[in-house]
């Protein structure tokens, strides 16, 4: 048996970062990884699939040459090509990280499963190799989540896409069938039908992006309407099965029972706690009702000593969101900076659909059903000089502002950039910049940030 400081279970992006700054301190850390360091984001999730979309935005891009002026004779997409450059940004980063870890002192990286025995030691199981035991004062869980397959009947035996399967294709689907239309499923969906798939997204909810503002849904509706990306909604699976080539999905829609089939079928149905297999029952650590591993402002779990962050302790499913839980761990744990929380923290986040959607604090319907006052601004990219140059005048651009103090209180990024864009509106959140300082702010000429001048002019009294 070898005894550490600390043990932290998922080299994902808390894991990473906080084993780094546990050793930094002198203190012996084992950082286990039972699959690939860099965890969902540079394996599976943000690094690879914004790589993908920026090859589904070069060929979108190429079939609209000519509206610039820019002859194009033809041109086709190498499905192959696309996978191995997205395979290529994943080992760059992949390698990045590693040599980071590697370089650190006090810290051992160990590949394998780990399983909490009842005493409180890990049994970590190694492929291929023996067994080791190990004991710590201190256990972090960084074990992210992964995708949620929903009970569909004959699911199971259908030759089915995931998050991940579905970036390892050589050739590009005939018709790709996206269950889910969520963040996931919005992302693939306008990826593979810019590679030149026909794509239908199928969701049980009753309109695209719902937790966003109606008009929001609408403008994203209308888009992808005019990409002739289908949408079916309101929409319960019965069954699934797989015949000769095609997937074939048996529903209950708004006109009673119907079916669809497609060549391919990819599952986005959302992402569940990876909390399974770790042993947590013999430890004593206790989950909620969905799954995540119960913590406290420390992001201590119910056993002193057995911390838990990111995904798999319920926080905002961004890998932005678990690295600040590691900023915020480390500083109240081994700091003692109490005054840095996960309460009440703003959580910024963007969809890379094109154009993006990126918001931060309060939207109009969230605002209504608190009974939060405030006043809204909209701006519309169409009217904007820098999209109306770049031709990409798609969405618009949403404040919320408290009408007492002027201080924003939300904002919506449905734009070219809008994730960048976010990014400015919540600096001046967190810096309590007026909205009315903005609006006669001279912002560098010409950019899409000088739309926010007339973003902030467009602020009037809500009168709903």
């Amino acid at each position: 048996m070898k005894k550490y400081h600390s043990i932290v279970i998922g080299a994902g992006q808390s894991g990473m970062p906080l084993a780094k700054k546990i050793s930094a301190k002198g203190f012996s850390v084992a950082l286990i990884e039972k699959r690939a360091l860099g965890g969902t984001c540079i394996n599976d999730g943000c690094s690879p699939t914004k790589t993908m979309v920026a090859s589904a935005k070069v060929a979108h891009m190429v079939s609209r040459a000519s509206e610039f002026g820019v002859e194009v004779k033809g041109f086709r997409v190498n499905q192959k090509a696309v996978r191995d450059r997205k395979n290529r940004i994943v080992e760059l980063f992949r390698g990045g990280a590693t040599k980071g870890l590697q370089k650190a002192e006090n810290l051992d990286i160990i590949m394998g499963e780990g399983v909490f025995q009842a005493d409180k030691t890990l049994l970590v199981k190694r492929a291929g190799q023996e067994d080791l035991v190990l004991q710590a004062e201190k256990y972090f869980i960084n074990t992210g989540s992964a995708p949620n397959i929903p009970p569909i009947e004959g699911l199971g035996e259908c030759p089915y896409l995931d998050s991940t399967s579905i970036m390892e294709l050589e050739e590009t689907p005939e018709h790709l069938i996206v269950l889910g239309g969520g963040y996931i499923g919005l992302e693939f969906g306008q990826m593979f039908s810019r590679f030149g798939s026909k794509v239908t997204i199928m969701d049980m909810a009753p309109r695209l992006v719902p937790k966003e503002d109606e008009d929001v849904c609408q403008e994203i509706s209308d888009i992808f309407a005019e990409e002739k990306i289908n949408t079916i909604f309101n929409v319960d699976v019965k069954k699934a099965g797989f015949q000769n080539g095609y997937f074939t999905l048996h529903y209950q829609g708004k006109k009673g029972a119907a079916t669809i089939s497609g060549s391919h079928l990819l599952v986005a149905t959302g992402r569940k706690p990876s909390s399974e297999h770790l042993g947590l029952e013999a430890a004593g650590v206790k989950l909620g009702d969905k799954g995540h591993i119960l913590v406290d402002d420390n992001f201590e779990t119910n056993v002193p000593g057995i911390y838990a962050l990111g995904d798999v302790a319920g926080s905002p499913p961004f890998t932005h969101m678990a690295y600040h839980d590691a900023h915020i761990a480390f500083n109240r744990i081994f700091e003692e900076n109490l005054s840095l929380s996960a309460q009440d923290r703003l959580v910024p986040y963007c969809v890379f659909t094109d154009p993006q959607l990126a918001r931060i604090g309060w939207n109009e319907q969230q605002a209504k059903e608190r009974g939060i006052p405030y006043k809204t601004g909209k701006f519309w990219m169409k009217h904007a000089g820098r999209a109306l140059e770049t031709d990409e005048t798609k969405g618009f651009f949403k404040v919320l502002v408290d009408p007492k103090n002027k201080q924003i209180i939300g904002a919506t990024t449905l734009s070219k950039d809008g994730g960048e864009i976010m990014a400015v509106l919540q600096m001046a959140m967190v810096g309590k910049v007026p909205y009315d300082q903005i609006q006669h702010l001279p912002i560098a000429h010409p950019t899409l940030a000088e739309s926010l001048n007339n973003l902030m002019g467009q602020v009037e009294t809500n009168t709903e």
